[in-house]
């Protein structure tokens, strides 16, 4: 959906209001506050150092990444037009899955900039992985508590306005620091009305209110072992979807977690990382504050996700020139969703759209990388999973046999491999190239979901239990050439696909939907193709002035020819931003062409 902004921003304190009491124990360090940092691959890095935006406006600032827009809120990542199951999407290298059957509730939506530190993006597999996954994903880390900080208290507030939406912004952050240990808290509140779209079009039903509050509390046990505890809770409420049937009552995360660090650098394994960790995503969505006359039937559609999990992982350094890194992470997520519809007469009809679905998963990671002389580099690794899927009660068992009467209760062993070589043509460029074989596990949805309605192609959704692996071959060229005014990086990269999952109309089936084109099962296409390539630029000809250009483009079809849903076309960002003293002046223009292949 397009929108035109002019957006006048008031930031009071916009570099942060800090205050302090000095500790006269403490030592100089770098202060709490951090801008967020986007890292990409092949050390791309992008700061920003405005905590009040959106964190869908950060990362619509990396290459590669592209949002899913269904509203004013909560807008979903892709990644080269891959999305959903084929990515994952961490926090601190958390699991966490979204509850909404629609996908209103992507990972980005409860988590932002005020309590981030970087935002990283893998591209595929990659020695960073933390699950099986086709189209690599990203993973959030949260702002830590640090100890011993140049200043006893210190903080920052801040307060914004937009004249479209007529949307306010309010946040703050504190953080107390002693010599063995510090504690830090934060939070944001948003709120923004209908905004407008070109010719100052109201789009209705695209207000939203939220809040997010997140604490941490690390301690140092001795110089080399550190604890950190983190909370997180995002609370949404009267969100509108103006791209869906429905919109969102509320919109919940608790999210906490207790880690050990252990860094010593004269050691063999110079360091080790663990984590226990437990979230639960409320979620709802109803149709209450639409008018009458476009709701055929009322109905409530709330559900909850539960993930329990852990990580422990190390790097090992077998000489100057090879190290190896692993990682073991285990998790086991639950996902309820169910659906009450209120005909105008007779009584309420209940049915669960994910009946109580389950997924445990233990896997290993392991990459090795050799350096070879000072300008050449090699990254070998590979990760091997298991996965359980099943359904927990006997009513979720019961809704299956609707439309599948075997053992829902599925195993798979999964592996993907990946080589990635690096040289250095000389002092400014560099040339690298990366290959890798992956395979992912259909999700929940897509094993055992129960007419879940599709806004985009008009279909209900039923499940496959019987559903194949998708699997992956995929390969990216690039070069990367920088001096200190310039910054250029391109590359061109493919995937192959083999048994990509999409939906097959299922002729003789009745929609549930009111106004839904049919019904649709999950299956296994045998293969499709995706290729595309990025190119950004950045320049640099003053010491204040910065001049970026960040461009995409991909293309995709299936066996038959057949576009894959959610490619993005061609998109250009292009920015011009100035530093005077303590204040920012930027100017971004967005061009996107039309998708005509669909």
């Amino acid at each position: 959906m397009d929108n035109q902004n002019i957006l006048i921003v008031i930031s009071f304190l916009f570099s942060g209001f800090s205050f302090a009491q000095e500790d006269s124990t403490s030592q100089k360090k770098e202060i709490l506050i951090q801008e967020v940092r986007i890292i990409g691959v092949k050390f791309n890095e992008i700061k920003t150092p405005d905590l009040q935006q959106q964190t869908d406006k950060v990362l619509s600032e990396i290459s590669g990444v592209t949002l899913i827009k269904r509203g004013n809120y909560a807008q979903e990542p892709t990644i080269r037009g891959l999305n959903s199951g084929q990515l994952s999407s961490t926090l601190d290298g958390m699991h966490i899955f979204g509850a909404c059957t629609d996908r209103m509730d992507p990972i980005s939506s409860y988590v932002e900039p005020n309590n981030l530190n970087s935002i990283q993006l893998n591209l595929g597999p990659t020695e960073e992985q933390s699950t099986n996954q086709v189209g690599g994903g990203l993973n959030f880390k949260l702002l830590k508590a640090i100890p011993n900080a140049e200043k006893l208290f210190s903080g920052r507030i801040g307060a914004g306005f937009e004249t479209n939406a007529l949307a306010i912004q309010s946040l703050g952050s504190l953080q107390y620091s002693r010599k063995k240990w510090a504690l830090s808290v934060n939070g944001i509140f948003r709120k923004a009305n209908n905004y407008y779209a070109g010719n100052r079009e109201q789009i209705l039903f695209s207000q939203y209110e939220k809040y997010n509050v997140g604490g941490s509390f690390t301690a140092l046990l001795d110089s080399f072992n550190i604890i950190h505890v983190d909370y997180l809770q995002d609370n949404g409420k009267d969100i509108g979807y103006p791209a869906l049937t429905m919109d969102v009552s509320f919109a919940n995360a608790k999210i906490i977690s207790i880690g050990h660090e252990y860094k010593k650098d004269s050691n063999r394994i110079y360091k080790m990382e663990s984590k226990v960790y437990l979230n639960f995503i409320d979620h709802a969505m109803d149709d209450t504050k639409r008018p009458p006359e476009t709701v055929p039937m009322h109905m409530d559609m709330p559900g909850t996700s539960r993930t329990v999990g852990f990580y422990s992982g190390g790097k090992l350094r077998v000489s100057h020139k090879q190290f190896i890194q692993f990682k073991i992470t285990g998790f086991q997520n639950d996902l309820h969703a169910e659906m009450t519809m209120y005909p105008p007469i007779g009584k309420e009809m209940f049915m669960l759209t994910i009946p109580d679905a389950r997924r445990s998963v233990i896997g290993l990671s392991v990459s090795d990388k050799l350096y070879f002389g000072s300008n050449i580099n090699l990254s070998i690794g590979g990760r091997f999973e298991f996965v359980k899927s099943e359904i927990t009660t006997l009513l979720g068992r019961q809704t299956l046999t609707s439309f599948y009467n075997g053992n829902p209760t599925k195993t798979n062993l999964l592996y993907n491999i990946f080589i990635q070589f690096e040289e250095k043509l000389g002092k400014k460029t560099m040339l690298y190239f990366g290959i890798a074989k992956a395979l992912r596990n259909p999700t929940l949805q897509e094993m055992y979901g129960f007419y879940l309605y599709n806004r985009v192609d008009g279909h209900d959704y039923l499940g496959n239990p019987m559903l194949k692996t998708e699997s992956s071959w995929n390969g990216n060229l690039g070069m990367k050439y920088k001096t200190s005014k310039w910054n250029l990086n391109g590359q061109i990269y493919s995937y192959f696909f083999k048994d990509y999952i999409a939906g097959r109309v299922l002729a003789d089936y009745s929609v549930m939907t009111i106004g839904g084109k049919g019904v649709k099962e999950y299956v296994n296409l045998p293969s499709a193709i995706l290729y595309g390539s990025e190119f950004t630029l950045e320049w640099k000809p003053i010491h204040k002035l910065l001049i970026q250009s960040m461009n995409s483009v991909s293309y995709a079809k299936d066996n038959d020819g057949d576009a894959l849903p959610f490619i993005p076309p061609f998109k250009s960002i292009n920015a011009i931003s100035y530093d005077l003293k303590e204040t920012n002046i930027k100017l971004e223009s967005i061009i996107g062409a039309q998708q005509k292949h669909v």
